[in-house]
């Protein structure tokens, strides 16, 4: 059987061809350069006392009330799975009937529990303001603020309006970081 493996043409051919072939040498890999931190992106924290955040996410809003936040880093795919009708989320946070810093302090908590809890994908329930004064509600804008610039945007690569059964412009359906070790 041997004999017949030096016989194969198709072997020998091969072998001729990569003869002269080397491995590469290893070399060491190269790290990119750290983004410099921004100088905006802070949101008062209930007592007044403001802390810096981690890089701010890219928001964009669309004029039919689709906001959409992202790490420019995040792959799009992550973007589109946010609009997929048939998303199911891992865990949902309701915050009807809280004031602003009250809902900041509740979406930093669940955020970073869901997140030690290695769930990636959560709602959080904001209202459409219907009920506030002037039937505009500020609870979303604080919160997209909170998401894209405040210390919960540590914990988030991606959020987005979320689709209509999940609450529409109503609620925010977030992409959540891997668990930090």
């Amino acid at each position: 059987m041997a004999g017949s493996r030096d016989q194969d043409p198709d072997r020998h051919a091969f072998e001729r061809a990569f003869a002269d072939v080397r491995p590469l040498r290893a070399r060491a890999p190269k790290r990119a350069a750290a983004p410099p931190e921004p100088d905006a992106g802070r949101l008062p924290r209930p007592g007044g006392a403001r802390r810096p955040s981690a890089q701010a996410l890219r928001v964009e809003r669309e004029g039919n009330g689709i906001i959409t936040g992202r790490r420019p880093s995040t792959h799009v795919s992550i973007v589109d799975a946010l609009e997929d009708p048939r998303l199911e989320v891992d865990d949902e946070l309701d915050l009807h009937g809280l004031r602003t810093r009250q809902a900041g302090t509740e979406v930093r908590r669940f955020l970073q529990e869901s997140q030690r809890e290695g769930k990636r994908w959560v709602s959080i329930v904001v209202g459409k303001g219907l009920h506030s004064p002037g039937g505009k509600g500020s609870l979303r804008d604080y919160v997209v603020r909170a998401l894209s610039e405040g210390a919960s945007a540590r914990f988030v690569l991606a959020f987005r309006t979320a689709p209509r059964r999940l609450g529409g412009t109503g609620a925010l359906v977030v992409r959540l970081g891997d668990r930090l070790r």
